[in-house]
């Protein structure tokens, strides 16, 4: 538990409602000496203190504790995506453009393969990986399980242990969009 984010949140949430520290004492039956240490990270409060406060306040407790979940948004603009180029055997490549920055969860790839290409060998790893088709059809290889032929906006879903290629037997580009659960960066 962080208590500098607590305090600076719950005071930020008092100033907000334009409350003295007096008005916030006199509602909560806390303190003010206690409020005002709580506010500036010199006093760890308990849970009764916490919620008399957040129920002045009219918050949820839990919000104080939400401050990792904020920290995981991540927002991505167009011209902050970090383009690779894989190539092919063929001599053709595969554009791809990560779409999340950072340590996540989850990794996500815009990926335009160009006719007549393929992925490679199978890929093998950790995590799932769902691919959505934006543009065009592809077949999914799925390694002792089934070629599916996507076509646009077609969906698949698997666990990564499953080895996996694609391949663009057609003469258009195909562009998809890959999420994986995976570090493992398509």
């Amino acid at each position: 538990m962080d208590i500098e984010y607590i305090g600076s949140t719950l005071k930020q949430h008092r100033v907000n409602r334009n409350m003295s520290i007096r008005d916030l004492s006199a509602i909560s039956n806390v303190a003010s000496s206690t409020i005002s240490q709580i506010e500036t990270g010199k006093n760890s409060p308990n849970l009764l203190t916490l919620k008399a406060i957040c129920d002045a306040l009219d918050i949820p407790v839990f919000s104080l504790f939400m401050q990792e979940d904020q920290s995981k948004i991540r927002l991505v603009r167009k011209q902050e995506q970090e383009p690779f180029i894989r190539n092919i055997s063929n001599g053709n490549s595969i554009k791809e453009s990560l779409i999340i920055q950072g340590k996540n969860e989850m990794y996500a790839a815009l990926v335009v393969t160009p006719p007549n290409t393929n992925s490679g060998e199978y890929s093998h790893h950790g995590g799932e990986e769902f691919v959505f088709i934006l543009e065009g059809n592809l077949v999914f290889d799925l390694e002792g399980h089934n070629k599916y032929s996507l076509q646009e906006h077609d969906t698949l879903y698997y666990p990564n242990y499953i080895g996996h290629r694609w391949e663009n037997n057609s003469e258009a580009d195909v562009k998809m969009l890959m999420v994986s659960t995976s570090p493992y960066k398509f």
